[in-house]
């Protein structure tokens, strides 16, 4: 049996000699270690370059009496001329925490905010996209989805907001957490604001009605009364009626007619005349009530034009200063520049042994071909043919012999 059937006939082995591939490793070594410092030096080199990400966080909550102040003295005013019920504190900071939790998850105050914040503006001449409409849209989606907005679990103890939010450096992340909050509380104040002002409106210009009402009231009564008076004193006049006559009852009692408008000439001329006079000349006597809803109204005018500056929430956290970057994580990326350049290596370094062996094993097979096969050449029977034909010639010259 020849050598290459003797090796083709071994049986195959499946188990792995951990002590021939760790050798095969050591003598690689120095293609591992080439494979594993650039590695390294490719993870150096993305950890230092990519794009880094900072996130500062605040927590919020629902604020306190003494930051809503002046809010409060404004809807104690209201209340007390109003005559209203009293204030209460509790639901008044409650409805402010609740507008101001509202206003800060709305997505259209979170892209109008951005979209004029310097952060975007810087974004957009960096990344030269000024004149595409699409990219821009594109960059400021990008940027509201880093905005991170959550309120804690109904059930903890301190119910609180979590705002936060991911930019490329700790400042400009921290910068644009503290200017939406001051957005977002602006917005409250201006929304609550102008509900408060329609109240006071509207009280303004019910008072106003009600002294127009009365003013007219009595204008109007006095102006009937005038008329009433100089139809009398004509009519006197032409009776002859100079001073005010009187009518006798069956008891020689004296009667007055003066709710019956035709017998106001009884009053005579002089008594019509002075009553003429004062009704033009004195001014108009009011009711009580007139001068309260003045009061009033003197009292809500300041309000159309009071500055409110209250808070509408209270922080529990301040917006943070981050001192360490969510991504890139610079050692994780080194350590895996380290594996994977370790793992290229390996692999590099078996493939290698593994192709040596295989060149080694076909050289083996060549040669035994070689060695098996005739001495006379590829062709079997050309040894005996060439005997036969020495024999055939040896043949023909023994006769000649």
């Amino acid at each position: 049996m020849s050598e290459s059937s003797e090796y083709k006939n071994q049986p195959y082995d499946d188990e792995i000699d951990l002590f021939e591939l760790g050798h095969t490793v050591w003598e690689g070594r120095n293609i591992l270690l080439i494979c594993i410092i650039l590695g390294a030096a490719i993870a150096v080199a993305y950890a230092l370059t990519a794009k880094q990400q900072w996130t500062s966080v605040s927590y919020v909550s629902a604020l306190g009496l003494e930051q809503i102040g002046d809010y409060l003295n404004q809807r104690r005013v209201l209340a007390r001329v109003s005559d209203s019920k009293p204030v209460d504190v509790d639901i008044l900071e409650k409805n402010l925490y609740d507008i101001f939790v509202q206003q800060a998850a709305t997505r259209n105050n979170q892209i109008v905010y951005l979209g004029n914040s310097e952060y975007y503006k810087k974004l957009i001449s960096d990344k030269g996209i000024s004149n595409n409409a699409l990219q821009k849209r594109l960059l400021l989606n990008d940027l509201v989805g880093k905005f991170k907005i959550s309120e804690t679990d109904k059930k903890s103890i301190t119910q609180y907001l979590d705002i936060s939010f991911s930019a490329e450096t700790a400042a400009q992340a921290n910068k644009l957490v503290t200017g939406y909050l001051e957005f977002i509380n602006s917005k409250v104040i201006q929304l609550i604001g102008r509900t408060f002002n329609d109240n006071v409106n509207a009280d303004i210009l019910n008072r106003q009605n009600a002294l127009d009402n009365t003013d007219f009231k009595l204008k109007s009564d006095r102006q009937f009364t005038i008329k009433t008076f100089n139809a009398a004193l004509q009519t006197a006049k032409l009776a002859g009626v100079t001073n005010y006559t009187v009518a006798r009852s069956a008891d020689k009692s004296t009667v007055i007619e003066l709710a019956n408008n035709n017998r106001l000439f009884m009053l005579g001329e002089k008594y019509l005349s002075a009553e003429i006079k004062t009704a033009e000349t004195t001014p108009i006597v009011y009711p009580p009530e007139y001068y309260v809803t003045q009061h009033e109204l003197e009292q809500l005018e300041p309000l159309r034009d009071y500055k409110v500056t209250a808070t509408a929430y209270r922080e529990q956290l301040a917006p943070t200063l981050p001192v360490r970057r969510d991504k890139p994580k610079r050692s994780l990326i080194v350590a895996l520049g380290v594996v994977l350049g370790g793992i290229v290596g390996v692999l590099w370094v078996l493939l290698r042994d593994a192709w040596r062996k295989r060149r080694a094993v076909d050289g083996q097979e060549s040669t035994a071909a070689h060695a098996s096969a005739p001495a006379g050449g590829d062709f079997p029977n050309a040894g005996a043919a060439s005997s036969g034909a020495r024999i055939l010639l040896g043949g023909a010259a023994n006769p000649a012999a």
